[in-house]
């Protein structure tokens, strides 16, 4: 500030210096930066360039207006988004699709925890997840009705086109060489369930069974026993949703027979259908309440498959509950990603990038401006 005081002593001694030489005075060399103090005087000085005049337009008020501290609040009060991370490929595939939209469009903190169907379904019950993107319907029925009663979870939308499952399915090559073998009942004739004996299957009948974990694995033993096949079907682990198709996959290719449970649509079953012949449901009864709750001696309903959230996610995250209410994994969509993944070996969070990058339909799922953040985050 003294450097500040001086200049304006000096500016104003060459201003008084300038109109005393056009008035034909002489101006004295006693004329000092001394000379003139009251009419520079620290008040003076301070006028124009004063601290408040300073800070007048970047008030530290003015400087928080736009981002206030509760806006500030509102973007770190998301919720971390925790989802269930189901062991099978559709389950994948669609939380990495999904946590890369919220993360990277919604602004979203995301991860999950990797288990099976009834462990999962009762961690987001108690809370430990918060986003299930496959709850199976009628598979998970008993489970899903107390979790909804309780007031812990809801329904927000669907993931998956309707889906097919059977406990007893067959090569069509298979059912060609044996026009007897047609229903259920027909694995009790040893010349048809002798068909499908290994090594292993303790003279039975081998039955590759659902995945350890999942809800249909003790439907498919409950159906063994109300069949009265205990003593000619042996129900085989196959450790995963991966090593399972592997298995049927083999089989169908070396032209073998195999009896297995499976489900679709899935690339699989796509494959069965299209590239390796097809494949043979064996017959059961209809579906009915009835018959399921009597020993499921009847055949699986078509499924539904919820999304399902905690239910504060509504208050906590309504732009997320909007976003999966929309949510449509098609038979088109699930095909086209399994594919990609099967062809090329990328990894489920590669997976989703394709799918984002080279599909249009999940762009109608998502609010404005979303689409166009998601895209330039996965370019970088």
């Amino acid at each position: 500030m003294k450097i500040v005081k001086y200049v304006w002593a000096l500016g104003l001694i060459a201003l008084m210096t300038m109109a005393l030489t056009a008035c034909g005075g002489d101006p004295e060399p006693t004329a000092t930066p001394t000379a003139p103090p009251a009419q520079a005087t620290p008040t003076a000085m301070m006028a124009d360039p004063t601290p408040t005049a300073m800070m007048a337009d970047p008030t530290p008020t003015a400087m928080m207006a736009d981002p206030t501290p509760t806006a500030m609040m509102e973007e770190t009060e998301k919720p971390t988004v925790i989802f269930s991370d189901l062991d099978w490929n559709s389950a994948q595939i669609q939380n990495s699709i999904a946590r890369r939209i919220l993360e990277l469009g919604y602004g979203y903190e995301t991860e999950a925890i990797f288990g099976s169907t009834i462990p999962l379904l009762q961690a987001l019950v108690g809370g430990d997840t918060n986003v299930s993107m496959e709850i199976w319907i009628p598979n998970q029925q008993e489970a899903w009705d107390k979790a909804t009663t309780s007031g812990e979870v809801m329904q927000v939308g669907k993931s998956l086109e309707d889906n097919w499952q059977a406990t007893f399915v067959i090569p069509q090559y298979v059912a060609d060489a044996n026009p007897g073998l047609r229903t259920v009942e027909d694995l009790q004739k040893e010349e048809y369930w002798s068909l499908f004996v290994t090594p292993d299957s303790d003279g039975k009948a081998r039955l590759l069974n659902c995945i350890p974990g999942w809800e249909c694995e003790n439907v498919n033993l409950e159906k063994i026993e109300s069949y009265g096949l205990g003593d000619y079907v042996e129900p085989f682990n196959p450790g995963s949703g991966a090593a399972l198709a592997a298995e049927v996959e083999a089989s169908f290719l070396r032209e073998e027979p195999v009896l297995f449970y499976y489900w679709g649509p899935t690339t699989l079953s796509f494959k069965m259908a299209t590239e390796f012949g097809g494949y043979y449901i064996l017959e059961e009864s209809e579906y009915s309440d009835e018959c399921w709750d009597a020993g499921k001696t009847c055949a699986y309903p078509i499924a539904e498959i919820y999304i399902a959230v905690r239910t504060e996610l509504a208050e906590k995250a309504p732009d997320l509950i909007e976003f999966l209410g929309k949510w449509d994994f098609n038979a088109g969509n699930q095909l086209a990603a399994e594919g990609y993944l099967e062809e090329t070996g990328a990894d489920f969070p590669e997976v989703a990038d394709w799918f984002l990058e080279n599909t249009e339909q999940w762009k109608e799922w998502v609010a404005e401006g979303v689409a166009e953040k998601v895209l330039a985050g996965i370019k970088g």
